[in-house]
């Protein structure tokens, strides 16, 4: 079983008096900018509220109708009343002449974007367009720290000798669940078996995060978009990812899962519920389950919440007959427990000896004895419990520079403490409570995440500060407490991104990464590509590099992405000629105040110059350059077009130019919408000059709870912007978008239609010569769908079949553009075996349709 992440810090040494508090409230930070993201694991012991998930869109479905025949439904005015923005021209006449005058009357540059991943190739089967595999075409550097990815170990359990951890594999594209069997306690460890209950690949997207084992088999909790997800397996070596119907339902898109346990006749989950959706009316909520399969959720009222703050339990153990769950509050006193001895039906509250000036009690259980740890002043008690009713003082556990309790696990054999040092994490075990023996230590900054007795030693999984946070911490100690050597197998695929492609007097540059460094190529025919060297060292840096876009404009290329710094700062590289790059992040404009992150993911220029958008903390960030030379933050037309709060948060994706200036797109939180729900809207946000912006929220659509804006592209006056909203009960997702027909200043919902009760959500969004074309994923696992348009009203679907369309594992199509009157697309599929490139090709049709 596992808690959150365990982190050791040089900060207060005996914590902060808010932490109760901020834990139950606190929003999760911004995420990276990485197809189908996984949430990282929390620091603290409760999970979060989800962040805008980036493309994470295999995921399953409610019926979500769409008709069959698209209509046009009336003009929706921008006259946005929470920050004023009146619908009015934007750009002044003469500059929109001017701007028209260099798309149509000949400009020395003419520039085409595409945002996303994948691999650009021609290939033909007969007279059928097909995709094909395509990770070798692209030549880099040998691998890096990271190989391009990054792996995280969240979990851990073990029975005797077998030991499993559970976590994923942030692969380029797409996060890949992923379990690890060892059978010798730690010392070498194989990939297990994962699939649905189907036989197929699971989807792309889901994170394990708690771990159980028993007589009764293991089981698996995770994480996806709208829910949880459950993993069963009969040995640790073969796991099946549970029907929606037959097992998550039981865990609301407002839940949050903390710990499960194996406690007797089943498992039994533990965690917290708010009808808000923020936590600042936490619940306690408790999880039973005979087979780990199907699951009935207890509601909090059983177990007496206190009143006048919030609850959320935390930790669940059982020894003989008795489940104890132990249950954090945000008012004195902050631990309170409670002991059943019927299965979870009814609920006694007990109290343990001692007392906490702050939430600093853990349970754990070996096959015989019950285990409670208080953490106190410089130093931690142990109190140890037959049958969870009498409890005796054991043992003190004593440790030079003691700061806190961080955690308790326990096997059958022996229990393990986690505690925070001044000079990093001290792991200590014991098999009765009364004695406690040296485990080993990580170095300060280290995130343990969980530990798990296995036969004589100690496993520990977590993040490897020596890598940014990036690198997964895997170590392995024997009964003294020293490193015995492990490991876990290679991951597999490529090790190749490209994630944008951009296209100027002849030249195609596609940027992305390629073994943990951002990377770069060019193409004269978008069939064969030559890796460009990095002679000025602009793409390489400490932890993960990866650029997400590019642009060409009449100063030269720009490209932008993540590095892999903490806090998150942008990666931004210039280029006079896409060959030769240089680092132009140094400039004050990119330097964060304070902790906050800075991202950057979409990028577009224009006459008036070059726009980078992203997000800046919790508000939408913005930068704008004349000359590619000197750099200046975006500014908000209103008072919260930009600033965001944990409440209210604002993030930009994507960004397209015109002749109407520059338009972005991506979300805000509404705290306010449905009793208290932080539902994330989708909003457009307009610039005349790159400069100052104002924000817009568009409607909803109806028939579905939220949704956000991942991607836009836009040709003369008119505009497609696309995204994913969420479905049901907070199960589904289905794509959605909106055109705008005169510049950004007035819009009208499009429908995306896909065969009925199929989950959808878009991965990419394009213009070619003859109108418009979104790419996204229908089904789960996901299979490519494509809508075309002549003129962004009316949209018509299809779905390609075959290698990397459609088939075992999640396909997509990420990008698009024209070579020699094709039409190409590039993207990639992810199995259980691994992550490869794909493209997909065929002719434009010459008909006066405008569908490709």
């Amino acid at each position: 079983m596992t808690g959150g992440g365990w982190r050791s810090e040089t900060g207060d040494p005996d914590g902060s008096s808010e932490q109760a508090n901020e834990r139950l409230s606190q929003l999760s930070p911004p995420p990276d900018e990485r197809p189908s993201q996984p949430l990282p694991p929390p620091v603290e012991r409760f999970s979060q509220p989800l962040p805008p998930p980036v493309e994470r869109f295999s995921q399953p479905s409610l019926p979500f109708s769409q008709p069959s025949s698209p209509s046009v439904p009336p003009t929706t005015e921008l006259t946005d009343p929470d920050v004023g923005y009146p619908a009015t021209d934007p750009m002044p006449p003469g500059r929109r002449k001017r701007f028209r005058s260099l798309l149509i009357g000949g400009a020395s540059v003419t520039f085409a974007i595409v945002v996303a991943g994948g691999v650009l190739v021609a290939s033909r089967q007969g007279d059928e367009p097909a995709a094909e595999l395509a990770g070798n075409l692209f030549t880099a550097v040998p691998a890096g720290s990271t190989g391009g990815r990054q792996l995280e170990l969240n979990g851990v359990a073990a029975t005797g000798a077998t030991v499993v951890i559970a976590g994923g594999e942030d692969a380029d594209s797409g996060y890949r669940t992923e379990f690890f069997l060892s059978k010798d306690a730690g010392r070498t460890f194989a990939r297990a078996q994962v699939q649905t209950a189907k036989g197929e690949p699971p989807a792309a997207g889901e994170v394990p995060r708690h771990l159980a084992a028993g007589p009764g088999g293991w089981v698996a909790l995770g994480d996806r978009v709208g829910g949880s997800v459950v993993w069963t397996s009969p040995d640790g070596a073969a796991w099946t990812r549970q029907p929606d119907a037959t097992a998550s339902l039981a865990f609301g898109p407002r839940d949050r899962v903390a710990d499960v346990a194996w406690t007797g006749n089943g498992f039994t989950a533990v965690g917290q519920t708010s009808d808000k959706g923020d936590f600042t009316d936490a619940a306690p909520v408790v999880w039973l389950s005979r087979d780990g399969r199907s699951w009935e959720r207890r509601a909090g009222w059983r177990l007496h919440p206190p009143t006048g703050g919030t609850l959320a339990l935390t930790d669940v153990a059982s020894v003989k007959d008795a489940i104890v769950v132990r249950g954090e509050s945000s008012t004195k006193p902050y631990d309170i427990t409670w002991r059943s001895t019927d299965a979870g039906d009814t609920w006694q509250a007990f109290a343990v000896p001692g007392e906490s000036r702050k939430p600093e009690l853990a349970f754990a259980a070996t096959a015989t004895t019950m285990l409670a740890v208080r953490g106190s002043g410089t130093r931690a008690t142990t109190y140890t419990s037959p049958d969870g009713v009498s409890w005796t003082t054991a043992a003190k556990i004593d440790v030079p520079g003691f700061r806190r309790l961080l955690r308790l696990t326990a096997t059958s054999q022996a229990a393990v403490a986690a505690i925070e040092t001044d000079s990093g994490i001290r792991l200590v075990r014991s098999t009765d409570g009364r004695s406690w023996q040296p485990a080993g230590t990580t170095a300060g900054g280290t995130e343990v995440r969980d530990a798990a007795a296995a036969a004589d030693n100690t496993v520990v999984v977590g993040a490897d500060a020596a890598h940014g946070g990036t690198g997964a911490l895997l170590a392995v100690r024997d009964k003294a407490g020293k490193d015995l050597p492990t490991g876990i197998p290679d991951t597999t695929g490529s090790g190749k991104v490209v994630d944008a492609l951009g296209t100027a007097d002849g030249r195609v540059v596609a940027v992305g990464g390629a073994n943990g460094e951002a990377a770069v190529w060019t193409s004269a025919d978008g069939a064969t590509w030559r890796h460009v060297p990095d002679r000025e060292k602009a793409l390489a840096g400490q932890g993960r590099q990866r650029l997400t876009s590019v642009t060409p404009g009449f100063a030269g290329w720009l490209a932008v992405g993540s590095s892999g710094q903490a806090p998150g700062r942008p990666l931004v590289v210039t280029s006079a000629d896409g060959e030769s790059w240089r680092r132009a992040d140094g400039a004050t404009a990119f330097r964060s105040d304070g902790k906050n992150p800075l991202i950057a993911r979409g990028a577009a220029a224009g006459p008036d110059g070059y726009v980078i958008v992203g997000e800046d903390g919790f508000g939408a960030g913005t930068w704008w350059s004349p000359d590619l030379r000197t750099w200046e933050r975006g500014a908000p037309a209103g008072a919260d077009n930009l600033v965001g709060t944990q409440a209210t948060r604002r993030w930009m994706q994507s960004v397209t130019s015109g002749m109407f200036g520059f338009v972005a797109a991506g979300g805000v939180t509404d705290p306010n919408a449905y009793g208290g729900v932080f539902v994330r809207r989708p909003t457009v946000w307009i610039s005349p000059d790159g400069r100052k912006w104002s924000l817009v929220r568009l409607p909803i659509p109806a028939g579905v709870n939220e949704g956000w804006l991942s991607h836009i592209a836009s040709h003369d006056d008119v505009l497609v912007t696309a995204g994913t909203a969420v479905t049901g009960n907070g199960t589904g997702t289905a794509a959605f978008g909106y055109v705008s027909v005169d510049g950004g200043r007035s819009w009208q919902p499009i429908s995306l239609p896909v065969v009925a009760g199929e989950q959808s959500g878009v991965t990419a969004v394009a213009t070619t010569p003859r109108g418009f074309v979104v790419a996204g994923t229908v089904g789960r696992p996901g299979d490519v769908v494509i809508w075309t348009s002549a003129d962004g009203r009316s949209w018509k679907p299809e779905q390609p079949r075959g290698t990397g369309m459609s088939g075992p594992g999640d396909q997509r199509l990420a990008a698009f553009t024209t070579v020699d009157g094709e039409l190409v697309g590039v993207g990639s599929t992810v199995t259980g075996q691994g992550d490869e490139p794909t493209v997909w090709r065929r002719p434009l049709s010459p008909d006066e349709t405008g569908t490709p």
